[in-house]
C-alpha cells in the first residue's frame, strides 16, 4: 500500500512539473503557434478608430438609438410613464420648450451620464469625437421633443446638457476606459467594459486583435501582428 502510495505521488509530481515547464515557457508556445494558427495564443488591443459614415448609415444609428429610447423610457420610469403619459399630454407638449424644475440628480448626474453612454455608442460605431457629440445631440433632442414629450414638455436644460456635459464625461469614460482594457489585468477589462458598455457588442470597431509571433530562428524577435 506505501509504495502504490509513493508511486502515485510521485507521478502527480512528475505531471505537475511537466505542465509547469509547459505553461511557463512562452517561447515553445509561440513556436507552436505559428506551426498550427489555430493554437495561437491571441490577446486584444481597445482604441477606436475614425471612418466616414454615408447619411444612410448615420441614419440607421440615429434610428436605432431613437426606438431604444422608445423601450427604455417607459421600461425606466413606468410610474411616471403611467401616471402622466398619455396621448393628449403629447399633443399638448409637442412643440412647447419650458426650463425644468427638476432635481439636481436628474440635470447633473442621470442626463450626463445617458449623455455620455450614446457620445460612447456612437464613439463605437468608428464616428469622430466631434461627430459623436454631433450625433448625440441628434439623438438627444429627438428623445426631448418627440419621445419624453408624452409626459412632460421637452427642457430647454436637457437639450443642452445631455449631449454637451455628455459628451464630456463620455470622452473621460473613454480614456479611462480604454486604460483598463488594455491593463492586462482581468479587474481592468472588467471595471472597463463597466464603464463603457458599448465596447461589449458586435458593433464596437476599436477591439483589434495582438497575434505574438516568434522568429527564433532568424532573430529571435518578439513580434505582435495587428488583425483588424
Amino acid at each position: 500500500m506505501i509504495n502504490i502510495r509513493v508511486l502515485t505521488l510521485g507521478l502527480l509530481l512528475l505531471f505537475s512539473f511537466d505542465g509547469f515547464s509547459q505553461e511557463t515557457n512562452p517561447i515553445d508556445k509561440l513556436d507552436s503557434g505559428e506551426r498550427d494558427p489555430r493554437k495561437r495564443q491571441v490577446d486584444y488591443h481597445y482604441g477606436y478608430k475614425n471612418r466616414p459614415h454615408s447619411f444612410k448609415e448615420a441614419s440607421t444609428h440615429v434610428a436605432a438609438v431613437y426606438g431604444i429610447t422608445w423601450v427604455l423610457y417607459p421600461a425606466t420610469q413606468p410610474k411616471v410613464f403611467r401616471d402622466k403619459g398619455s396621448f393628449k399630454n403629447y399633443k399638448r407638449n409637442f412643440g412647447r420648450l419650458v426650463f425644468d424644475h427638476d432635481e439636481p440628480f436628474w440635470n447633473w448626474f442621470v442626463h450626463p451620464i445617458s449623455g455620455s453612454q450614446l457620445y460612447l455608442f456612437y464613439r463605437a460605431n468608428g464616428y469622430s469625437r466631434v461627430d459623436s457629440l454631433g450625433m448625440s445631440f441628434i439623438s438627444s433632442t429627438l428623445f426631448e421633443l418627440t419621445v419624453e414629450i408624452y409626459t412632460e414638455p421637452a427642457s430647454v436644460q436637457d437639450l443642452y446638457q445631455t449631449p454637451v456635459i455628455g459628451s464630456i464625461l463620455g470622452l473621460g469614460l473613454e480614456n479611462l476606459s480604454m486604460y483598463l482594457l488594455n491593463s492586462g489585468n482581468v479587474l481592468g477589462k472588467f471595471l472597463g467594459h463597466a464603464l463603457n458598455p458599448a465596447t461589449l457588442f458586435w458593433f464596437y470597431e476599436g477591439k483589434v486583435q495582438m497575434i505574438p509571433r516568434y522568429n527564433g530562428k532568424k532573430t529571435g524577435s518578439l513580434t505582435f501582428v495587428m488583425d483588424f
